[in-house]
């Protein structure tokens, strides 16, 4: 298959893939909108100290196996891998449950089902990727279908009935539902042999991967844990909420791509991957710039608008970051290429600076108490390592078919 063959047949991948989320896109960008007439603040504050947890443990759950699905070289070995991942993610969120009830009197009790959160995520990540491997890109749709609808209609009931915590019980009532739906796509068979065998065999994901991940997830979404000593919680909920919505459409964006391209430079010579990951970044800067500029120009007058003067705050927070969404959406769909390179030990250390530079950034605005110099410093950080990754990316892994 031929360069242009290639391309097109991910960019029609991607269509299938991105367009059977169209209706996710609208039921999760509605329910953005609607979420502030019913939560205040300080409860996005707490749902962002509380998604900052799971994120930054979500991405070491499976020791980075669920990355090696894609690996398999064929779907024996594939499933042993998801078995093997599932069941570490068993383990690791037990461990996390032990650790956990040692904080049971100084944390809100509603942070005590992390681990079990954690655990939905250990089991589905690999699923996910498995179906991708398989091509099933309706499973997935259907996935995120299930995920965002019943998030949405489960956090909008408690949030009317006035129930505390709303954001974090719906949330793990959407993610509870569809992480079940996975299950009929796997058949268990866990056991030490297979996963000794297969740690073995992959084993620069938990050395380096794991660790390199936790970086980056620790970095990128422990911002309110590292705010709020500095700040009050209204700011920080001003900040999660910004995040939520300009996460709405460049997550499923980012991911739905990210995932056929992770699938096609797998199995794919690199040639023909270099042209196809030129090809990726050229498209997303068009169909982002627009967008972008006018989050950059007009993001407060967008929330005025929408949500009222209360939420006029998380527009500014938006128009900070927004610069930094944007690099990270060009980037962040071709990312996989370090792991499929098995670049690891450079993904690990490039994480450790950037996990550096980025707490640096927020702790340095924290000090001055400058909300806005932390959101800026934070965000330049981003747009200075994404620009970064993709040079690094086209010169050094791709290198070789200059010729």
């Amino acid at each position: 298959m031929n360069a242009t063959s290639e391309s097109n047949f991910i960019f029609s991948n991607f269509a299938k893939l991105f367009s059977g989320l169209a209706l996710v896109q609208v039921i999760n960008f509605i329910f953005s909108l609607i979420l502030p007439k019913y939560i205040s603040a300080t409860s996005f504050a707490e749902f962002g100290i509380f998604i900052s947890i799971i994120y930054i443990f979500i991405e070491i759950i499976n020791a980075k196996l669920d990355i090696a699905v894609m690996l398999g070289n064929s779907k024996a070995q594939a499933e042993n891998i998801v078995n093997t991942a599932i069941g570490i993610a068993i383990i690791l969120s037990g461990l996390l449950l032990l650790i956990a009830l040692l904080f049971f009197f100084f944390v809100p009790k509603i942070f005590l089902i992390i681990p079990f959160i954690t655990l939905l995520y250990g089991i589905h990540q690999p699923i996910i990727t498995l179906l991708n491997k398989q091509e099933q890109y309706q499973q997935i749709n259907l996935f995120r279908a299930i995920q965002v609808s019943t998030t949405a209609f489960a956090t909008l009931a408690l949030a009317y009935l006035k129930i505390p915590h709303a954001l974090i019980i719906g949330f793990s009532i959407g993610l509870f539902i569809s992480t079940w739906y996975t299950l009929r796509f796997i058949k268990f068979d866990i056991h030490f042999e297979q996963i000794k065998a297969t740690l073995k065999q992959f084993d620069q994901f938990p050395k380096y991967g794991t660790w390199s991940s936790l970086l980056n997830n620790v970095s990128r979404n422990s911002v309110p844990l590292i705010m709020s000593p500095f700040f009050a919680p209204q700011l920080i909920g001003y900040y999660t909420y910004a995040t939520r919505l300009l996460n709405a459409p460049t997550g499923m964006y980012s991911n739905a791509l990210g995932q056929v391209y992770f699938k096609i430079a797998t199995h794919t010579d690199t040639k023909i991957v270099k042209s196809t990951t030129i090809k990726i970044c050229i498209t997303t800067f068009f169909i982002g710039f627009v967008p972008t500029i006018l989050f950059l120009l007009f993001g407060q007058d967008i929330f005025l608008h929408l949500f009222g003067t209360e939420w006029q705050t998380a527009g500014k927070v938006a128009q900070h970051l927004i610069l930094w969404y944007f690099a990270g959406v060009i980037v962040s769909p071709i990312s996989s290429i370090l792991d499929i390179k098995y670049k690891l030990k450079f993904e690990f250390i490039y994480n450790l600076i950037v996990c550096i530079a980025r707490i640096l950034a927020i702790v340095i605005g924290g000090i001055l108490q400058q909300f806005y110099l932390s959101i800026f410093l934070f965000s330049i950080v981003g747009i200075m390592s994404n620009v970064y990754l993709l040079f690094y990316i086209h010169t050094q892994l791709l290198k070789d078919d200059s010729n």
